[in-house]
């Protein structure tokens, strides 16, 4: 009864972290974006447009968020390391197909396959060269 009580403990530690840790980066600005916008800013908008583009139900929203805040952080950790090392309309491109490639093939688990087609569909007329 012990270890479950601490590994509980543990667990709703590590949740309070996660989400402090959540709320830091959303505050981080936006690399691309010279208007003051932030992470945080840029995951609201694209939650509010897939709730409404795929219908997402409320069980599907904190998983959905999740994914796209760690697409939106990869992206825009990308773009750093991009204009770091030469950043490239190529390169911007490239580091896009790969992050929302990616975003979608973790949406596939949450959503249902009606869902799904309606974003493939959307991710194939804006990245005809991606491999979903």
């Amino acid at each position: 009864m012990k270890i479950f009580s601490i590994a509980l403990t543990l667990l709703v530690a590590f949740s309070g972290l996660a989400s402090a840790q959540t709320k830091s980066v959303e505050s981080e600005k936006f690399v691309l974006l010279n208007n003051g916008a932030t992470l945080g800013m840029i995951i609201k908008s694209v939650i509010k447009a897939d709730k409404q583009r795929l219908k997402l139900t409320d069980q599907q929203v904190p998983k959905a968020k999740e994914i796209i805040t760690n697409a939106v952080v990869k992206f825009n950790d990308g773009v750093k390391k991009l204009k770091a090392s030469g950043l490239t309309n190529k390169k911007l491109r490239a580091l896009a197909v790969t992050v929302e490639t990616n975003k979608v093939l973790d949406y596939k688990a949450i959503l249902t396959p009606a869902q799904y087609s309606i974003l493939v569909a959307s991710h194939k007329k804006i990245y005809p060269e991606s491999n979903v």
